[in-house]
Protein backbone atom coordinates (compact mmCIF):
# COMPACT_ATOMS: atom_id res chain seq x y z
CA UNK A 1 0.00 0.00 0.00
CA UNK A 2 2.79 2.38 0.91
CA UNK A 3 4.89 1.75 -2.19
CA UNK A 4 1.95 2.49 -4.52
CA UNK A 5 0.88 5.64 -2.65
CA UNK A 6 3.20 7.75 -4.78
CA UNK A 7 1.04 10.89 -4.49
CA UNK A 8 0.52 10.63 -0.73
CA UNK A 9 -3.26 10.30 -1.09
CA UNK A 10 -3.86 7.18 1.01
CA UNK A 11 -5.31 7.59 4.49
CA UNK A 12 -5.69 5.12 7.38
CA UNK A 13 -8.07 5.10 10.31
CA UNK A 14 -9.80 2.74 12.74
CA UNK A 15 -13.55 2.23 13.17
CA UNK A 16 -15.07 -0.37 15.50
CA UNK A 17 -11.66 -2.03 15.72
CA UNK A 18 -11.48 -2.40 11.91
CA UNK A 19 -8.76 -0.90 9.73
CA UNK A 20 -10.24 1.74 7.42
CA UNK A 21 -8.34 2.56 4.23
CA UNK A 22 -8.85 5.40 1.78
CA UNK A 23 -7.49 4.07 -1.51
CA UNK A 24 -7.14 5.59 -4.94
CA UNK A 25 -8.07 3.30 -7.82
CA UNK A 26 -4.94 1.77 -9.40
CA UNK A 27 -6.12 2.59 -12.92
CA UNK A 28 -8.40 5.64 -12.66
CA UNK A 29 -6.94 7.40 -9.61
CA UNK A 30 -10.42 7.94 -8.14
CA UNK A 31 -10.61 7.67 -4.31
CA UNK A 32 -12.73 5.08 -2.49
CA UNK A 33 -12.96 3.45 0.95
CA UNK A 34 -12.44 -0.09 2.16
CA UNK A 35 -12.14 -1.85 5.52
CA UNK A 36 -10.36 -4.88 6.94
CA UNK A 37 -11.86 -6.75 9.88
CA UNK A 38 -15.37 -7.86 10.77
CA UNK A 39 -16.15 -6.18 14.06
CA UNK A 40 -19.68 -4.75 13.75
CA UNK A 41 -19.41 -5.01 9.95
CA UNK A 42 -22.91 -3.66 9.23
CA UNK A 43 -22.45 -0.50 11.30
CA UNK A 44 -18.96 -0.07 9.85
CA UNK A 45 -20.17 -0.43 6.27
CA UNK A 46 -23.11 1.94 6.78
CA UNK A 47 -20.98 4.67 8.36
CA UNK A 48 -18.37 4.39 5.62
CA UNK A 49 -20.99 4.61 2.87
CA UNK A 50 -22.54 7.70 4.47
CA UNK A 51 -19.10 9.26 4.90
CA UNK A 52 -18.23 8.50 1.30
CA UNK A 53 -21.46 10.16 0.12
CA UNK A 54 -20.85 13.21 2.31
CA UNK A 55 -17.52 13.70 0.52
CA UNK A 56 -19.19 13.55 -2.88
CA UNK A 57 -17.91 10.08 -3.68
CA UNK A 58 -19.88 7.14 -5.02
CA UNK A 59 -21.83 5.25 -2.33
CA UNK A 60 -19.77 2.13 -2.79
CA UNK A 61 -17.01 0.37 -0.87
CA UNK A 62 -14.39 -1.61 -2.80
CA UNK A 63 -11.61 -4.12 -2.15
CA UNK A 64 -13.56 -5.62 0.75
CA UNK A 65 -11.82 -8.91 1.66
CA UNK A 66 -14.00 -12.00 1.96
CA UNK A 67 -13.17 -12.24 5.67
CA UNK A 68 -14.71 -8.81 6.22
CA UNK A 69 -18.03 -9.85 4.63
CA UNK A 70 -18.86 -12.40 7.33
CA UNK A 71 -21.92 -11.15 9.21
CA UNK A 72 -22.94 -8.60 6.57
CA UNK A 73 -26.74 -8.19 6.41
CA UNK A 74 -27.53 -9.17 2.81
CA UNK A 75 -31.06 -7.78 3.10
CA UNK A 76 -29.60 -4.34 3.69
CA UNK A 77 -26.39 -4.49 1.66
CA UNK A 78 -25.48 -5.90 -1.73
CA UNK A 79 -22.14 -7.66 -2.17
CA UNK A 80 -20.67 -8.24 -5.63
CA UNK A 81 -17.54 -10.22 -6.36
CA UNK A 82 -14.85 -7.98 -7.85
CA UNK A 83 -13.09 -10.50 -10.08
CA UNK A 84 -10.54 -7.96 -11.32
CA UNK A 85 -9.13 -7.74 -7.79
CA UNK A 86 -9.04 -11.41 -6.79
CA UNK A 87 -5.55 -12.37 -5.60
CA UNK A 88 -4.11 -15.40 -7.38
CA UNK A 89 -2.84 -18.05 -4.94
CA UNK A 90 -0.42 -20.77 -6.06
CA UNK A 91 1.08 -23.83 -4.40
CA UNK A 92 4.87 -23.42 -4.32
CA UNK A 93 5.52 -27.16 -4.62
CA UNK A 94 3.41 -27.26 -7.79
CA UNK A 95 5.24 -24.30 -9.31
CA UNK A 96 8.59 -25.84 -8.45
CA UNK A 97 7.88 -29.25 -9.99
CA UNK A 98 5.51 -28.17 -12.82
CA UNK A 99 4.33 -31.77 -13.13
CA UNK A 100 1.35 -33.06 -15.12
CA UNK A 101 -0.49 -32.05 -18.25
CA UNK A 102 -1.61 -28.68 -16.90
CA UNK A 103 2.04 -27.53 -16.80
CA UNK A 104 3.16 -29.11 -20.10
CA UNK A 105 3.39 -25.77 -21.89
CA UNK A 106 5.34 -24.20 -19.03
CA UNK A 107 7.83 -27.11 -18.94
CA UNK A 108 8.38 -26.68 -22.68
CA UNK A 109 9.05 -22.97 -22.20
CA UNK A 110 11.59 -23.70 -19.45
CA UNK A 111 13.31 -26.29 -21.67
CA UNK A 112 13.47 -23.84 -24.58
CA UNK A 113 14.95 -21.13 -22.36
CA UNK A 114 17.64 -23.44 -20.94
CA UNK A 115 18.44 -24.83 -24.39
CA UNK A 116 19.10 -21.32 -25.70
CA UNK A 117 20.74 -20.06 -22.50
CA UNK A 118 22.44 -22.99 -20.71
CA UNK A 119 24.48 -20.68 -18.47
CA UNK A 120 21.40 -18.97 -16.98
CA UNK A 121 21.14 -19.13 -13.20
CA UNK A 122 18.61 -18.05 -10.59
CA UNK A 123 19.56 -16.84 -7.15
CA UNK A 124 18.61 -14.65 -4.22
CA UNK A 125 20.25 -11.26 -4.61
CA UNK A 126 20.85 -8.26 -2.39
CA UNK A 127 18.06 -5.73 -2.87
CA UNK A 128 20.34 -3.03 -1.43
CA UNK A 129 22.85 -3.46 -4.27
CA UNK A 130 22.68 -0.12 -6.11
CA UNK A 131 23.87 -1.66 -9.38
CA UNK A 132 21.10 -4.29 -9.30
CA UNK A 133 18.55 -1.66 -8.29
CA UNK A 134 19.46 0.15 -11.50
CA UNK A 135 18.95 -3.05 -13.52
CA UNK A 136 15.52 -3.52 -11.89
CA UNK A 137 14.36 -0.03 -12.81
CA UNK A 138 15.75 -0.41 -16.34
CA UNK A 139 13.66 -3.54 -16.86
CA UNK A 140 10.56 -1.56 -15.91
CA UNK A 141 11.48 1.34 -18.18
CA UNK A 142 12.12 -0.98 -21.13
CA UNK A 143 8.77 -2.70 -20.51
CA UNK A 144 7.06 0.71 -20.35
CA UNK A 145 8.66 1.77 -23.64
CA UNK A 146 7.37 -1.37 -25.37
CA UNK A 147 3.87 -0.82 -23.96
CA UNK A 148 3.80 2.79 -25.12
CA UNK A 149 4.94 1.75 -28.61
CA UNK A 150 2.07 -0.75 -28.81
CA UNK A 151 -0.63 1.39 -27.20
CA UNK A 152 -1.36 5.02 -28.02
CA UNK A 153 -2.17 5.88 -24.41
CA UNK A 154 -0.52 4.03 -21.57
CA UNK A 155 0.47 5.26 -18.12
CA UNK A 156 2.25 3.26 -15.45
CA UNK A 157 3.83 4.22 -12.16
CA UNK A 158 5.33 0.80 -11.48
CA UNK A 159 8.95 1.94 -11.65
CA UNK A 160 8.18 4.65 -9.07
CA UNK A 161 6.32 2.19 -6.81
CA UNK A 162 9.21 -0.28 -7.01
CA UNK A 163 11.73 2.47 -6.25
CA UNK A 164 9.75 3.20 -3.08
CA UNK A 165 9.54 -0.51 -2.28
CA UNK A 166 13.32 -0.78 -2.43
CA UNK A 167 13.52 1.85 0.32
CA UNK A 168 11.71 -0.57 2.67
CA UNK A 169 14.29 -3.37 2.58
CA UNK A 170 15.29 -2.67 6.20
CA UNK A 171 11.67 -2.65 7.41
CA UNK A 172 9.96 -5.48 5.51
CA UNK A 173 11.12 -9.06 5.02
CA UNK A 174 11.74 -8.61 1.31
CA UNK A 175 13.53 -11.18 -0.84
CA UNK A 176 14.93 -10.46 -4.30
CA UNK A 177 15.09 -13.46 -6.62
CA UNK A 178 16.59 -12.94 -10.05
CA UNK A 179 17.55 -14.75 -13.24
CA UNK A 180 21.03 -13.92 -14.51
CA UNK A 181 22.95 -14.65 -17.67
CA UNK A 182 26.49 -14.08 -16.52
CA UNK A 183 26.09 -10.78 -14.61
CA UNK A 184 23.07 -9.48 -16.53
CA UNK A 185 19.74 -9.45 -14.68
CA UNK A 186 17.00 -10.53 -17.12
CA UNK A 187 14.13 -11.20 -14.72
CA UNK A 188 13.25 -10.82 -11.06
CA UNK A 189 10.69 -11.11 -8.28
CA UNK A 190 10.54 -8.92 -5.18
CA UNK A 191 8.71 -11.08 -2.64
CA UNK A 192 7.69 -10.45 0.96
CA UNK A 193 7.88 -13.20 3.56
CA UNK A 194 4.88 -13.03 5.91
CA UNK A 195 4.45 -14.56 9.36
CA UNK A 196 2.05 -17.10 7.84
CA UNK A 197 2.78 -19.75 5.20
CA UNK A 198 2.18 -17.15 2.47
CA UNK A 199 4.66 -15.22 0.37
CA UNK A 200 3.42 -12.10 -1.42
CA UNK A 201 4.89 -11.03 -4.76
CA UNK A 202 5.08 -7.24 -4.85
CA UNK A 203 6.88 -6.80 -8.17
CA UNK A 204 8.09 -8.86 -11.10
CA UNK A 205 9.47 -8.19 -14.57
CA UNK A 206 11.37 -10.10 -17.25
CA UNK A 207 13.20 -9.18 -20.44
CA UNK A 208 10.88 -10.60 -23.11
CA UNK A 209 13.79 -10.89 -25.55
CA UNK A 210 14.64 -14.15 -23.76
CA UNK A 211 11.91 -16.61 -24.75
CA UNK A 212 10.71 -18.74 -21.84
CA UNK A 213 12.42 -16.65 -19.16
CA UNK A 214 9.16 -15.95 -17.31
CA UNK A 215 8.35 -19.63 -16.82
CA UNK A 216 11.92 -20.31 -15.71
CA UNK A 217 11.76 -17.40 -13.25
CA UNK A 218 8.46 -18.59 -11.74
CA UNK A 219 9.83 -22.12 -11.27
CA UNK A 220 13.09 -20.97 -9.70
CA UNK A 221 11.31 -18.39 -7.54
CA UNK A 222 9.16 -21.19 -6.09
CA UNK A 223 12.20 -23.41 -5.51
CA UNK A 224 14.06 -20.71 -3.59
CA UNK A 225 11.00 -19.63 -1.57
CA UNK A 226 10.49 -23.21 -0.36
CA UNK A 227 13.79 -22.88 1.48
CA UNK A 228 12.00 -20.40 3.79
CA UNK A 229 9.43 -23.10 4.70
CA UNK A 230 6.57 -21.34 2.88
CA UNK A 231 3.72 -23.09 1.07
CA UNK A 232 1.58 -20.55 -0.80
CA UNK A 233 2.42 -17.77 -3.23
CA UNK A 234 0.19 -14.69 -3.62
CA UNK A 235 0.74 -13.19 -7.09
CA UNK A 236 -1.83 -10.42 -6.47
CA UNK A 237 -4.60 -9.34 -8.88
CA UNK A 238 -4.86 -8.84 -12.64
CA UNK A 239 -6.81 -5.52 -12.57
CA UNK A 240 -9.05 -6.87 -15.35
CA UNK A 241 -6.23 -6.79 -17.91
CA UNK A 242 -6.91 -9.66 -20.33
CA UNK A 243 -3.27 -10.49 -21.09
CA UNK A 244 -2.32 -10.44 -17.42
CA UNK A 245 -5.30 -12.62 -16.50
CA UNK A 246 -4.36 -15.15 -19.16
CA UNK A 247 -0.72 -15.21 -18.05
CA UNK A 248 -1.56 -15.69 -14.36
CA UNK A 249 -4.19 -18.34 -15.09
CA UNK A 250 -1.70 -20.41 -17.08
CA UNK A 251 0.36 -20.94 -13.90
CA UNK A 252 -2.67 -22.76 -12.42
CA UNK A 253 -3.73 -21.02 -9.19
CA UNK A 254 -5.06 -23.35 -6.50
CA UNK A 255 -7.49 -20.70 -5.22
CA UNK A 256 -8.30 -16.99 -5.10
CA UNK A 257 -8.48 -14.50 -2.26
CA UNK A 258 -11.73 -12.80 -3.16
CA UNK A 259 -12.54 -9.09 -2.91
CA UNK A 260 -15.99 -7.53 -3.02
CA UNK A 261 -17.82 -4.31 -3.83
CA UNK A 262 -20.43 -3.28 -1.25
CA UNK A 263 -23.44 -0.99 -1.70
CA UNK A 264 -26.76 -0.37 0.03
CA UNK A 265 -29.72 -2.19 -1.48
Amino acid sequence: MWSWDIKGEMRLSVLNGNLIVKFTDYLTGRPFYSFLGNNNPNETAEKLLKFSTSEGKKAQLKLIPEESTHGIDLEKFELKEDRDHFDYIYNLEELKSMQGGKFARKRNQVSLFLKNHPTATAKIFDLKDKNLQGHIINLFLEWLKIKKDKEEVFESHEEVAVSRLLLATDICRLVGIGVFIEEKLIGFFIDELTDSNYVVAHASKTDKVFAGVNSFLVRENALLLLSFSKELFNFEQDLGMANLRDAKTRFRPVKFLKKYKLTLR
